[in-house]
């Protein structure tokens, strides 16, 4: 049983949930409008945490790829579900302890459960410097909520919400990428089913975009899906996805030359081969002009400049010589982007797979913190959406919503002389 739940705690028996408000609950803000320093030396966000009811404090996993809460008594203890008054902690000071209270999240539902198979208690982070945890807080503590995150300085803020409509955030300019929140389903823990909301972070993304108009659309990037995760620095993608990776770029090392490492998760280790990707495109959803995420990546490149010329690939198909195109966030880090490549099997990857079917395709991955570092996010619950903008613009390009012809004064304002680290 516990092994069942202990799968990042992303192993789920669906209920053929569709994209349902009912999990964006309302609530009194929880927040504070000042930020919370966090601790992400292990490249899982880190905070500290005290439940109602139960004494002193809790150090936590901060993930936003688990849809429930929980607090670890150990592994002796029976699950059980409750629900109590949840206060957040940060950092008083660079080095310091997590005690400092930054919000408190009222009557919210925990999960009592020892989520890996560890007797010895749960760590996360590298193997080799594991960093424990008996607490973890996951999206239900921020549904009536927005959560912005700013990992360049280690700090995120609990928000009321994000103001603004699709447009006037554009016009601000921020990347827009709408209607993320994926999954659904339930849990059996001690006897009881727990119903969880849509809140896995699924992105459309684009490995080593290249926006090139002389390249083939097949040498333009590698088309993946990726659930975003704050419990894991590396990002974690499948084998199928890194060989589909070498197909584009041969000259990438063999899979199996690759070094042996491996990770833990909140769930236990995770073993795989590692390597690292020199940038990535996270693809807003359109559902009006569905394209794959290299697709609408070099689509953005295009159209931001003028319409479809006779002679260019154009991606409005027969006809029309403009079409509207989602936003596109560009990574690309100085020190790249590392990977973890893992085999197609990988438990957490499996049950994500079942969660999100059919509502989206194969999930190829885990997108971890390091990859996120150059740009602040908002997840934005109340209003179905993320939010980024970029913090360092030699290295992340942050590329508006292109609606219509119009939008590209506003999409090249915002790029201004420095068109992001993709051109």
């Amino acid at each position: 049983m516990r092994g069942a739940v202990a799968l990042a705690l992303v192993a789920a028996t669906t209920a053929g949930c569709d994209l349902i408000t009912s999990s964006f609950e309302e609530n009194d803000f929880s927040g504070d409008p000042f930020p919370t320093t966090v601790d992400s030396s292990a490249g899982a966000l880190i905070v500290g945490v005290e439940f109602q009811g139960v004494p002193g404090r809790r150090t936590a996993v901060l993930d936003v790829l688990s849809p429930i809460s929980v607090l670890d008594r150990g592994p002796a203890q029976a699950p059980s579900i409750d629900s109590a008054d949840v206060t957040l902690l940060g950092l008083s000071a660079p080095g310091g302890e997590l005690d400092l209270p930054r919000a408190q999240f009222p009557a919210k539902q925990v999960v009592t459960l020892h989520p890996c198979a560890d007797p010895a208690g749960c760590a996360v982070g590298d193997p080799s410097a594991p960093r424990a945890f008996d607490a973890l807080l996951g999206q239900n503590m921020f549904t009536g909520d927005a959560l912005r995150l700013h990992l360049s300085n280690d700090t995120i803020f609990v928000l009321p919400d994000i103001a603004g409509s699709e447009i006037h955030r554009s016009r601000s300019c921020d990347a827009v990428l709408p209607s993320p929140f994926r999954g659904g389903g339930t849990l059996v823990i001690g006897g009881t089913e727990v119903g969880f909301g849509n809140l896995r972070i699924a992105i459309d993304a684009c490995l080593a975009p290249n926006p090139n108009p002389l390249l083939t659309q097949s040498a333009r990037g590698v088309n993946a899906l990726l659930v975003m995760s704050t419990a894991v620095g590396v990002s974690i993608i499948d084998e199928a996805l890194y060989e589909r990776y070498r197909n584009v770029f041969p000259t990438e090392p063999i899979l199996s030359t690759l070094p042996e490492s491996s990770v833990l998760l909140p769930s236990g280790l995770v073993v795989g081969r590692l390597t690292s990707i020199p940038s990535i495109a996270l693809v807003g959803n359109s559902s009006s002009n569905p394209r794959a995420p290299c697709r609408q990546m070099y689509a953005s490149h295009l159209l931001a400049k003028q319409d479809c010329q006779v002679g260019d690939d154009c991606p409005c198909g027969v006809g029309p010589a403009f079409c509207p195109v989602p936003a596109v966030v560009e990574l690309a880090p100085a020190a790249r982007i590392p990977v973890l490549v893992v085999p197609n099997d990988n438990e957490t990857l499996q049950a994500l797979r079942t969660e999100l079917r059919p509502d989206r395709p194969e999930v190829d991955g885990i997108l971890g913190t390091s990859a996120f570092r150059d740009v602040e996010i908002d997840i934005d619950y109340t209003h179905d959406r993320l939010l980024a903008r970029c913090i360092d613009r030699e290295t992340c390009g942050a590329r508006t919503v292109l609606a219509d012809p119009q939008n590209r004064t506003f999409l090249n304002g915002c790029l201004g002389d420095m068109p992001g680290p993709i051109q």
